[in-house]
């Protein structure tokens, strides 16, 4: 099971890095961060709604328990986090998008200790603490942290793996009630698309699917789909493994999008990057689940 936890933590991270250097793709072309997100969000929509067809399953819990659950993974895990990240890919390299991502172990271990969700082990504390020594060796060569602008986008981008973690923690400790992973990822979109699309409409930000598809829009749907069914397996393992092995996945999207933005986008590292690799993969074995 723990190795079965792991496999699968890993195909998530890689894919989510995957999204990286696709994002920044699809800011290329000056599209609005709200079109860009409400894109998104309809073939987040559609690709799940297959999966229930395919699932037979055409209804699902509609309690006040399974809306707060909506409207939390809505909020916290698409709407804010989703739209800062989607406004900083205009100012800051993708590679640079990956590292700040994987704050989310960072902000989700305080939380679970303080709401007395996991005991304080010292061996977890050192793969958290692991990480973030990786994350400065990728972080501190690459930024001019004199350039005020350059910071405060950075600052800006760490809101984005604080609601990520938040998110974690709260769909942890609340559990999922009568829901499955693709029911709450569903219910949430559907949220997220009532609350987004007329502010989206009247201000004129709606990207239409009607136009010439070029490299943008292609990247944008890619990146979607894979979000979308990667986002349920997250779902599921938060409950399988927990919030803070399930948040680890931020330190293999962190290695696998520096990579990709290397082969896709031609963006250039220092060789800190792959001792930051390696503290990663220390790290992600010592915060694996406990039996």
């Amino acid at each position: 099971m723990r190795f079965n936890l792991t496999l699968i933590l890993i195909v998530v991270g890689v894919s989510w890095g995957l999204t990286a250097p696709l994002s920044k793709i699809a800011v290329s072309t000056g599209h609005h961060y709200l079109g860009l997100l409400i894109w998104q969000i309809i073939v987040m929509i559609l690709s799940l709604g297959i999966v229930q067809v395919i699932r037979r399953k055409y209804f699902f819990s509609l309690s006040v328990n399974s809306f707060l659950r909506f409207g939390l993974v809505a909020l916290m895990g698409s709407l804010l986090p989703n739209s800062i990240m989607y406004k900083t890919y205009f100012h800051l390299q993708s590679g640079v998008m990956s590292i700040l991502i994987a704050m989310v172990p960072m902000f989700a271990f305080p939380l679970v200790l303080v709401l007395r969700m996991e005991n304080l082990e010292f061996k977890r504390l050192l793969g958290v603490l692991l990480g973030a020594i990786a994350i400065a060796l990728l972080i501190l060569p690459q930024l001019n942290l004199t350039n005020m602008g350059q910071s405060g986008w950075i600052v800006f981008g760490l809101l984005s793996p604080l609601c990520y973690a938040i998110e974690g923690v709260w769909i942890n400790k609340i559990g999922l009630a009568k829901l499955d992973p693709v029911e709450l990822v569903l219910g949430s979109s559907i949220i997220g698309l009532i609350v987004l699309l007329p502010v989206t409409l009247l201000n004129g930000y709606w990207i239409s699917p009607l136009v010439n598809w070029g490299p943008a829009e292609i990247a944008l749907t890619i990146s979607s789909l894979i979000h979308s069914l990667i986002y349920v397996s997250y779902i599921w393992l938060i409950g399988r493994a927990g919030v803070i092995f399930a948040s680890q996945t931020s330190y293999i999207c962190t290695a696998s999008g520096v990579g990709f933005a290397m082969l896709l986008l031609g963006e250039g590292y220092s060789i800190y990057i792959w001792g930051a690799v390696v503290l990663m993969l220390i790290g992600l074995i010592m915060v694996r689940p406990t039996k």
